[in-house]
């Protein structure tokens, strides 16, 4: 309607006089009148839709690709829920056997190296996937994928208990039960493979927390806030 308001006004006032004062007659006398003027129009109206048709196509685009990122993230967290559990059953597995070593110290030879043996191998098996985790994870929103690299960074430390001749049970044990709170954190579910063993409340899992443990006050620390004791 501005468009053929312009035009009219336009040939009422400069358009030749013999044009009929007629909608919508004077238009297309205007025009016929003034060619350049109408080719000008038609090449800004056909530049300004191809414009919109270009921008819709861009939108409808974008909207697919979000679309299809959103689906990405859903699907890749399914898989990485289920990797979840399968870790966690073989981590609790690896806790009460470390556990046990570490509480004792007369056990023969033999029965020590098959529990180890036992052990690295669980540790073989958690940890084989870190890569293709890592790689899944660039997919997720920041919070998702930060709380991941957390546990990736703690299964990284227990796989480098490999060595059945140099192994430290205390300190392989430690980073068992340091990465279940991870796995709780992604997974409440898993905190289901891990009852019955001792093990901090997320809430105990601060940074403070970690000073005291590398400041080897961390068990003192934790037995006080369990007994109410300042």
């Amino acid at each position: 309607m501005a468009a053929t308001a312009a035009v009219l006004a336009g040939a009422v006032a400069w358009g030749p006089h013999h044009c009929k004062l007629a909608f919508p007659m004077v238009i297309g006398c205007a025009m016929g009148s003034y060619e350049s003027l109408a080719g000008g129009m038609f090449a800004a109206t056909a530049a300004l839709f191809a414009g919109w048709l270009a921008w819709s196509a861009v939108q409808v685009q974008i909207s697919a690709e979000e679309k299809r990122a959103a689906a990405d993230r859903v699907e890749i967290e399914n898989v990485l829920q289920g990797d979840l559990d399968y870790m966690a059953d073989g981590l609790s597995s690896v806790w009460k056997i470390l556990a046990e070593l570490d509480r004792s110290d007369d056990l023969p030879a033999e029965t020590l190296t098959a529990r180890l043996e036992g052990v690295i191998y669980g540790i073989g098996k958690i940890a084989k996937n870190i890569s293709t985790i890592r790689s899944m994870i660039t997919a997720l929103g920041w919070e998702r994928r930060r709380a991941y690299e957390r546990l990736l960074e703690g299964l990284e430390r227990l796989a480098e208990f490999r060595d059945v001749n140099h192994f430290d049970v205390h300190d392989a044990l430690f980073a068992a039960m340091d990465v279940s709170d991870d796995f709780r954190m992604l997974r409440p579910e898993t905190g289901e493979y891990f009852k019955g063993l001792w093990q901090r409340s997320h809430k105990a899992w601060t940074l403070g927390y970690a000073i005291a443990v590398q400041a080897g006050v961390g068990d003192k620390y934790y037995e006080e806030d369990d007994t109410g004791e300042n």
